[in-house]
């Protein structure tokens, strides 16, 4: 939040995200701690591109790991060489594992702590909350067979689409693309595509209402 703000009982508070709106001097502080830091992160890119796709996912965990500020510094700065494409002002939280080298994420993202991100595309303007898992689909096991344990059958995985001005709220899980403006309720279960500018919520996910 931006500026000493006092959250009260009952009664909301307006508040503004200072990640989303920076003064001159923050970007530049910002800019510079991602100079600084870089050769320290320089290393890991490098093993993280010419490795396995195993040694990029545990440098991501271990980097998930570094606390506060300059977490998101390292992280911005590893993702950023190593991603198919990151976009600029882009927040990755405490916590956070992004699996695949071949993730994309547009400008102006903040993803919250504790999010699970597989096979997905990240607009710009996207929030996520804390605790959501980005999945590549809902087909991971086949099961038809019952000869063979279902871990040994294989599966079926596909890129998910995460469109422009989208908010997902905590805890939701997200199998489907997610249309330009929608948003997701806190612990929804997203299994089948989202419509551009549509809130929805629950298990399954179901649209509550358009928001034009």
């Amino acid at each position: 939040m931006k500026g000493k703000i006092k959250i009260e009982h009952r009664d909301y508070t307006e508040i503004q995200y200072w990640m989303f709106d920076q003064s001159p001097a923050l970007r530049i502080a910002i800019k510079l701690m991602q100079i600084l830091s870089l050769p320290f992160v320089l290393p890991f890119i490098f093993l993280a591109r010419l490795s396995a796709e195993s040694t990029f996912r545990a440098i991501s965990q271990l980097f998930s790991l570094v606390p506060f500020g300059i977490g998101e510094i390292i992280r911005y700065n590893f993702y950023k060489y190593t991603l198919s494409k990151l976009g600029q002002n882009v927040f990755i939280g405490f916590g956070t594992v992004l699996n695949y080298r071949d993730i994309r994420i547009g400008s102006n993202v903040q993803i919250g702590m504790y999010n699970i991100i597989h096979h997905c595309d990240f607009g710009n303007h996207v929030m996520t909350a804390e605790g959501c898992c980005f999945l590549s689909g809902s087909k991971y096991h086949h099961y038809s067979r019952t000869d063979i344990p279902m871990i040994k059958q294989g599966g079926q995985l596909k890129r998910i689409q995460i469109g422009n001005d989208v908010w997902i709220g905590s805890n939701s899980v997200i199998m489907e693309d997610i249309g330009d403006g929608s948003i997701v309720g806190a612990g929804s279960v997203v299994t089948k595509p989202v419509e551009p500018y549509t809130i929805v919520a629950g298990n399954p996910a179901k649209e509550l209402r358009k928001r034009v």
